[in-house]
């Protein structure tokens, strides 16, 4: 069973109006997959209604053989389903240490140990915990989304375009800990437009165009492939 799974997923902003077109993916266990297409394909679109923040017109979301369509993402997380946005991810005017204790605030007596243990696997913030999360590096303020996701212990977690606004340094450091993020035990499923380190990171990727699913295929594959070069200059005509 697939940790989650998509089938012909039509939604959008409006009504009538679908961004996403039926397209369908799904993530195994374990896995790190990334959604990769043109600017204006519907990749954040579809991360967002399957994070429940986006309605779903027509299709199929299942979460390890639960039916999802349509769930607010408050439901979502306590089913174990995390989601990182691009912006306005953390509170800024609220310290390191602030953020992670608000996330963490339904989690009673195992809260202190989620703390640390998010102390430890990102020790920059346990560095800088005193400081506001609006004087954090771009790097680290991201590093801290994934933090705040995390704390309560999700089976899975969706990023919408983790390296926006980065540096190639940035990117290459929150990549590393993504990485490093899925040794846990954590499944990844990311939208991301910065193809070469996606590639780097996923062990599979789909390319969307025009709100559908044009290409899947193992990301070693896909580095340097025709194919994906052509849906990203042809757009639909590929």
């Amino acid at each position: 069973m697939s940790a989650l799974s998509v089938e012909q997923l039509v939604a959008g902003y409006e009504p009538g109006l679908p961004i996403v077109k039926g397209a369908s993916l799904r993530v195994e266990t374990g896995e790190i997959v990334a959604i990769l297409g043109p600017n204006g394909a519907g990749k954040s679109t579809l991360i967002k209604a399957v994070a429940g923040l986006l309605p779903v017109v027509s299709g199929a979301i299942r979460f390890q053989g639960r039916d999802m369509r349509n769930v607010p993402a408050h439901r979502l997380i306590r089913e174990g389903l995390a989601f990182v946005p691009q912006t306005e991810n953390v509170f800024a005017n609220l310290t390191v240490a602030e953020n992670l204790e608000l996330a963490g605030f339904f989690l009673g007596r195992s809260r202190s140990c989620r703390l640390q243990a998010m102390y430890a696997l990102f020790p920059d913030l346990a560095r800088q915990r005193s400081l506001l999360a609006g004087r954090l590096s771009g790097g680290q303020r991201q590093m801290l989304a994934v933090a705040r996701a995390l704390l309560v212990e999700p089976a899975m977690i969706m990023l919408d375009e983790p390296s926006a606004g980065l540096s190639p340094k940035l990117v290459a450091q929150v990549f590393e800990k993504l990485a490093e993020v899925r040794a846990t035990g954590i499944t990844i499923l990311m939208v991301e437009q910065n193809v070469k380190a996606a590639l780097a990171l996923a062990d599979r990727a789909y390319v969307l165009v025009e709100g559908r699913e044009r290409l899947e295929a193992p990301a070693a594959e896909l580095r340097g492939s025709r194919d994906l070069a052509a849906l990203y200059l042809g757009g639909a005509a590929a």
